[in-house]
C-alpha cells in the first residue's frame, strides 16, 4: 500500500515527527489540528470561537493541498479542553458542516497542548 505525505505552508507545520496529512488510497488522514497560525508555532489567542475558526482554516488548508474540502470529510474527532465550551463549538461546527451526509463525530474532554481549547482530527475520502 502506497502512502503519500500531504503538506502545505497554509497550515501549521508539524511540531514533532508526524505529517500534516497522509493519503492512503482514496483516504486522507489529517493530523489533529489546534489553533496554531500557519507557518509558525503561535497559538491563536482568544476564546473557543476564535480557536475553533482557526482550526477549521487549518484543516481546510490540508484538505485543499490534496484537492479535497469539508464535503469529503467522513469522520471528525473533536477534543475540547472544557466541555462547557461544547455548545459554542457545536454551533461553529454546524456552520462548517452543512452538507449531507454529515460526518460521524466523537467529542471528548482532554488536556490539550500549548493552552489550546480545541483540537480536531479528520478523515476524508476522495470520490
Amino acid at each position: 500500500m502506497r502512502k503519500k505525505q500531504i503538506r502545505t505552508d497554509q497550515a501549521p507545520a508539524s511540531l514533532a515527527r508526524y505529517s500534516q496529512g497522509i493519503r492512503v488510497g482514496n483516504t486522507l488522514y489529517v493530523q489533529g489540528m489546534i489553533a496554531l497560525e500557519p507557518g509558525g508555532k503561535m497559538l491563536v489567542t482568544g476564546n473557543i470561537q476564535e480557536q475553533t475558526e482557526r482550526v477549521f482554516e487549518n484543516i481546510r488548508a490540508v484538505l485543499a493541498a490534496d484537492g479535497l474540502d469539508l464535503r469529503h470529510v467522513v469522520r471528525v474527532v473533536a477534543f475540547l479542553a472544557q466541555l462547557k465550551d461544547y455548545p459554542i463549538f457545536n454551533d461553529i461546527y454546524n456552520r462548517h458542516f452543512t452538507h449531507e451526509p454529515l460526518p460521524v463525530r466523537t467529542t471528548v474532554q482532554v488536556g490539550l497542548p500549548a493552552g489550546a481549547l480545541v483540537e480536531l482530527e479528520v478523515t476524508a475520502i476522495a470520490e
